[in-house]
């Protein structure tokens, strides 16, 4: 199964959580091509092997990831990359 669901609560402003998000989707964008784009208050990301979104809500951000073939025999990996990003930027 490659289907990654990832929860964190948060403690921070609506805009601040925006900010941190944002950085590291640009870090994500540059080191694997990944295009990211907010609509409203869900980073949509799509590469050709993962595709997510990332919801900010007002005390909990929620991460939902599809990944590729090629991905899935890495999905232990991408859910603990992805928990540390969220737990560095969300301050956890």
């Amino acid at each position: 199964m490659g289907h990654v669901v990832i929860r964190r609560r948060h403690a921070l402003a609506h805009g601040e959580v925006h900010r941190r998000l944002s950085r590291a989707a640009v870090a994500l964008a540059a080191r694997f091509g990944a295009d990211c784009r907010w609509d409203g208050d869900v980073l949509r990301i799509e590469h050709p092997g993962v595709r997510g979104t990332v919801t900010v809500g007002v005390d909990e951000v929620e991460v939902h990831a599809e990944l590729g073939l090629g991905l899935r025999l890495l999905r232990g990996r991408a859910e603990r990359e992805i928990a540390e990003i969220l737990d560095r930027e969300l301050g956890a």
